[in-house]
């Protein structure tokens, strides 16, 4: 059985539970992934994720969405200071990355994030994770940024870089986690190490969805009988599972029917042990 995640609090954000992933920063644990998965115009679903009553955005330079999330957070209606953003950006030089952040920032018509996470260990061209973190650090103490962490880092990746880091724990780490998929050994040494572990492709699609076996988790037979058991959809068991170990995750969802499911994992209760531990045996 994996472990629960530590930090857990009972702060909210627009009535979300939340974790704890840096002194003062409370991350809602369903955020709206905008990456892999995103078929609709992303200034309107992340307008209807803030209205539905969503709180977290989680984008990344990569994706070149973040000029339509400022447009989606302005059309809105919600205030800035009650929606949690996330964003990313690639592995480089010190001055690239320095460079990317600032460009994140204008682009979602900000002057700072709550959260900014290197999306990759690997470069793809000049530059190293030590000095892309080196640039997080000074963009935290700037202001720009309330937390700062990585994703898709092993525990090998994350001891070589606190060799060089000044700011440790990284807030987050980020990477794939479902039903389907979960690499135990580096949850348990994020849980060790006070690093919070939030997973991205929850449901197993999209190209992120690659690692994961079984294929979708919607179409494996006991997440369906768990489902029915509750009269819930399988999609919102799968995200229980996740949630109810204390772990934040972002969902790419563009459809407000399946925005209003992916926000509603509170309503209906909490999954037994014996459903937890069969969902985590698959």
């Amino acid at each position: 059985m994996l472990s629960a995640a530590p930090l857990v609090v009972a702060a909210t954000m627009g009535g979300m539970p939340s974790v704890t992933i840096a002194p003062g920063v409370h991350l809602p644990l369903v955020s709206l992934g905008t990456g892999s998965g995103q078929h609709g115009v992303v200034a309107n679903a992340t307008a209807a994720w803030l209205r539905l009553g969503g709180t977290a955005i989680d984008t990344a330079y990569i994706y070149n969405d973040e000029t339509q999330i400022g447009a989606g957070i302005a059309a809105s209606g919600v205030s800035r200071k009650d929606i949690f953003i996330t964003t990313k950006v690639p592995c480089g030089t010190y001055d690239e990355s320095i460079k990317k952040m600032d460009e994140n920032l204008r682009e979602l018509n900000v002057t700072s994030v709550n959260l900014t996470i290197i999306h990759f260990p690997e470069c793809f061209g000049t530059g190293s994770a030590a000095e892309t973190w080196r640039a997080l650090e000074d963009v935290k103490a700037a202001g720009k940024s309330s937390a700062i962490g990585v994703s898709n880092f092993s525990p090998s990746q994350l001891r070589q870089l606190q060799t060089t880091a000044k700011d440790w724990p990284p807030a987050i780490n980020q990477c794939s986690l479902s039903v389907g998929y979960h690499d135990d050994d580096t949850i348990k040494y994020c849980d060790e190490n006070k690093i919070t572990y939030m997973g991205y492709s929850p449901l197993c699609g999209g190209p992120n969805g690659s690692s994961c076996r079984h294929g979708s988790v919607m179409s494996i037979p006991q997440v369906q009988a768990i489902a029915a058991s509750h009269n819930v959809s399988a999609a919102q068991i799968a995200l229980k599972w996740i949630v109810q170990q204390g772990r934040p995750l972002a969902t790419a969802v563009w459809r407000e029917d399946y925005m209003k499911e992916d926000l509603d994992l509170w309503s209906w209760g909490s999954l037994t042990a014996e459903e937890m531990t069969t969902l985590t045996s698959i």
